[in-house]
């Protein structure tokens, strides 16, 4: 579960579930314990209703994914016996608009850690040591600017040879969802422009490329008034996200190697690798997609989406590669829910129809 700051932003207490209107708010209301929630519910709803199961199902459950997942990656890799299935069901992703059921296909893998650069062995004098001293800084953002380049490609040697591009009938696909660049410009993105490699549409942007992102820096003296430091330390959090059939530990090593080739003379540089996860992609032809698709149908009365997602569930890539089996990604959130963000909600009338169109899934499958 991602923390709840800025807590002054939240108009009820986090960790309160405050109802308003048709959503309830909290911290992982939607992102995922209202979620996971709805494959309880439904099994429950099934046993009452029947006394039994159309098919056999199991639980898995864990709360470490927002910090890396490492021990039920673990527990996955030893295959215990237990863990036999034909597929898996997650409900961690969203719609891809209100009233249209979804079902998402493909998730980006993500390499996380933080970039460590030292100079001197303690903060200095800029007037008395500017000019002479290394300054980690200034080197940090050298780094990052050597990358990324300023259209947003990726400047790692490599990184690219194994980006397989959308096929042209996904790609036709996407064309055809209903979306409105400048309304998601304006509301969900907030800002004065979008950005990107240029000539790469929107969706493959955020969903079938690869990306580089810095999530906060930090060193040197940030309070108020004035100090003129150089300091002796500085710290990146930065990420990578992956696309099939990228592979997260030879990005690693990518990156490590473009690291050190971008270190300015002086400091001395590190990467710690925080976290990180393989990136999944199914064939909306498997037949679980396909039952997920038909039960997603028939409760919200209209054809399923198939999408990608530009975020990652790692347990989605273990799944894969160590039990290989599908993940039938049904998720029932929205884009405006504020995921990781201040007043996350999750909509009530998709979690009970959420409820319902797993029990028909499992239905399906039994008949």
């Amino acid at each position: 579960m991602q923390p709840p700051d800025p807590l002054d932003e939240w108009k009820s207490p986090p960790f309160d579930p405050t109802v308003r209107g048709d959503d309830i708010f909290a911290r992982g209301a939607v992102d995922d314990k209202g979620q996971v929630l709805i494959q309880v519910k439904a099994v429950e709803g099934l046993l009452k209703a029947t006394g039994k199961l159309p098919v056999n199902v199991k639980f898995l459950l864990e709360g470490e994914e927002e910090t890396g997942g490492e021990h039920i990656e673990e527990y996955v890799k030893t295959r215990p016996p237990r863990l036999k299935a034909d597929a898996a069901v997650v409900c961690d992703t969203e719609m891809f608009a209100p009233e249209m059921p979804t079902i998402c296909v493909g998730l980006r893998g993500l390499v996380y850690g933080e970039l460590v650069v030292e100079g001197a062995s303690h903060d200095l004098h800029s007037g008395v040591y500017g000019g002479a001293a290394p300054n980690p800084m200034q080197a940090i953002a050298e780094i990052i600017c050597a990358l990324k380049d300023r259209d947003g490609r990726i400047q790692i040697p490599g990184f690219y040879d194994r980006v397989t591009p959308p096929a042209e009938k996904e790609r036709a696909a996407w064309a055809s969802l209903p979306f409105d660049e400048r309304e998601y410009l304006e509301k969900e993105i907030g800002s004065i422009a979008l950005v990107g490699e240029p000539g790469v549409p929107l969706f493959e942007r955020v969903w079938a490329r690869p990306t580089f992102e810095v999530h906060g820096i930090r060193g040197g003296f940030t309070g108020e008034g004035a100090k003129t430091v150089i300091p002796a330390r500085a710290l990146a959090k930065i990420s990578l996200r992956l696309v099939a059939d990228q592979r997260p530990d030879e990005a690693v090593a990518q990156l490590t190697a473009a690291i050190k080739a971008a270190t300015p003379r002086g400091v001395r540089v590190e990467f710690n690798l925080l976290s990180a996860g393989a990136p999944s992609l199914t064939n909306p032809d498997n037949p679980f997609i396909r039952a997920g698709a038909e039960a997603m149908r028939k409760v919200f009365g209209k054809d399923t989406v198939y999408i990608r997602s530009g975020g990652s569930i790692p347990i989605v890539g273990v799944f894969d590669r160590y039990l290989g089996i599908p993940s039938v990604m049904m998720g029932f959130g929205l884009p405006d829910d504020n995921l990781h963000a201040p007043n996350e909600k999750f909509h009530l009338p998709n979690f009970y129809r959420g409820i319902e169109s797993v029990g028909r899934f499992l239905e399906i499958l039994g008949a």
